[in-house]
């Protein structure tokens, strides 16, 4: 978890990154970071080797 301070307000944060199977909908993988880390950075853990296609949206 990552925390920041705006003015006198404090901010905590954190991502949980999803995997999901296309096909059957369900989750295969999860990876939770700190707010500052980006999306890319965790794509290559929440890929499978079986996967053939791989989507994302712009984050």
């Amino acid at each position: 978890m990552k925390q920041t301070k705006k003015g006198s307000q404090w901010y905590f944060g954190l991502k949980a990154h999803i995997g999901v199977d296309a096909v059957t909908v369900r989750t295969h993988g999860v990876a939770t970071t700190s707010a500052n880390v980006a999306d890319v950075t965790m794509a290559g853990a929440l890929v499978r080797k079986d996967d053939k296609q791989v989507y994302g949206d712009a984050g």
